[in-house]
């Protein structure tokens, strides 16, 4: 067991189970690491993709292929295509209510903040995430690759990292500084080890607090695997394969039990209504395992071929 310190965290790696961590390829740093991120992002900021290019991702426990791609994917989407290190919410009020449509039911209360950036923060900020002062959600806004948000991230990030987030929340536009702020969340976050599941959802739920955008972290996965991936890493995570434990031993065992169908039929009504509650766009909702949907049909083609007598009789009972 090593046990290493990085920014203010102790980080334990343990290589007896993670027998890849000492056999990574080469060319995770540097120039050579340069020129994986401009054919992963062609259109990255020069000045973001060389600050990742020259993190110690290794360090930070960010050791295997599998983690690395899912580490990738994650901040590619967050900022835009590693394009942005600080949140746009300038939105119109139409999509005001598809993004927030608890707090915008209508285009009437979604108006006074359409295209209005300050008011539209401290609206959808202000008493969360430690933010109490009429200003905070404006200056606690997403910034970083990673788009830190909260006064309460903000002061346990800059902690981490040495830097006062909270005095100088301005510092995370910086890219080296803003990576080492995403490098800092994602470790604090556990975010390790749903990469080692190969869990995308899980690790989209971590890092942006529901499921957006997760039919662009697939595919932004998929990508990754290509460049920094080796030929054992599957794409069970980005193609949304079963991640239910009964459900995928189930299929592993070359059949679909009666419990592991049950598993995943449960997930998908809750998971459907969380993407569309959550301001998920049509494609996340797609993006929801086909598995999981062609079970969750099947599981209700079972009940009703079950109870198909006891559905009959009782339609035409009394007649």
């Amino acid at each position: 067991m090593v046990v290493r310190h990085w920014m203010g965290i102790s980080l334990k790696a343990d290589h007896t189970q993670n027998p890849k961590s000492h056999n990574l390829p080469q060319g995770r740093k540097g120039t050579a690491m340069l020129v994986k991120l401009k054919a992963f992002a062609p259109g990255g900021s020069p000045a973001l993709l060389k600050a990742i290019a020259e993190a110690d991702f290794d360090r930070a426990g960010i050791d295997t292929p599998l983690r690395l791609c899912h580490f990738m994917a994650q901040i590619f989407v967050e900022s835009g295509g590693f394009r942005s290190v600080e949140e746009n919410l300038r939105y119109s009020a139409r999509r005001l209510t598809q993004v927030w449509p608890n707090r915008f039911p209508t285009l009437a209360s979604a108006q006074p903040f359409a295209n209005n950036p300050r008011a539209l923060a401290n609206k959808v900020y202000g008493g969360r995430m430690g933010n109490t002062g009429p200003n905070d959600g404006w200056l606690h806004r997403g910034r970083g690759p990673k788009m830190i948000t909260g006064k309460d991230n903000y002061r346990l990030i800059g902690r981490l990292i040495g830097v006062d987030l909270v005095k100088d929340p301005d510092a995370l536009l910086d890219p080296a500084i803003g990576i080492r702020a995403a490098i800092a969340f994602w470790t604090k976050n556990g975010c390790n080890k749903a990469a080692d599941r190969n869990d995308i959802r899980a690790v989209t739920k971590i890092v942006n607090g529901c499921y957006n955008g997760l039919a662009d972290r697939r595919a932004a996965f998929r990508k990754a695997v290509a460049i920094w991936g080796e030929d054992d890493i599957s794409e069970i995570g980005a193609k949304g394969a079963s991640t239910s434990n009964i459900g995928k031993a189930s299929i592993a065992a070359g059949g679909l039990g009666t419990l592991g169908v049950v598993s995943q039929a449960a997930e998908i009504v809750p998971q459907m209504a969380y993407t569309l509650e959550s301001g998920g766009s049509i494609a996340d909702l797609i993006g929801i395992p086909l598995i999981t949907l062609v079970l969750f049909v099947a599981v209700v083609g079972l009940v009703v071929y079950i109870f198909r007598d006891r559905l009959f009789i009782a339609r035409h009972e009394g007649l």
